[in-house]
């Protein structure tokens, strides 16, 4: 049987990514594309936000610095959303301060990684957190 993360398992999970850093979003593309993923970028929460209600994701990777909308904003949506409030939510970010860490947890994400990451231990909380799931 597949190790979670590997293009096995993976196979058509649809991921969102929304970063506003360019190389940050051809990084996770290139790495979750790799592993066997499908994957959905947004240069910014709004963005962000349409392709969630077009194209409920399977996972969301967000940063909490975007223009337009936050990450605090996508993810607070996308808990009130009844299609996607269940969809598992990763917070990327620079911001790490404690008491932004707990914003996130208040409003609904699942996972905060600390920008910069290590890129096996992110494939491997994708892998856990979407193993626990049906696929949709």
């Amino acid at each position: 049987m597949s190790e979670p993360g590997t293009p096995a398992q993976a196979a058509k999970r649809r991921i969102l990514v929304a970063d506003d850093d360019p190389i940050v979003l051809r990084f996770l593309g290139a790495l979750l594309m790799d592993a066997g993923y499908e994957v959905e970028t947004a240069e910014d929460g709004e963005k962000a936000l349409q392709k969630i209600r077009e194209g409920k994701p399977e996972l969301i990777i967000l940063d909490l610095v975007m223009p337009y909308r936050d990450g605090f904003d996508v993810c607070r949506a996308a808990r009130q959303n009844p299609a996607t409030k269940d969809v598992p939510v990763i917070i990327l970010s620079m911001k790490d301060k404690e008491s932004d860490v707990l914003r996130c947890f208040e409003i609904g994400a699942d996972e905060f990684v600390r920008k910069p990451f290590n890129a096996l231990e992110l494939l491997a909380r994708i892998g856990k957190m979407l193993a626990r799931r049906p696929r949709t």
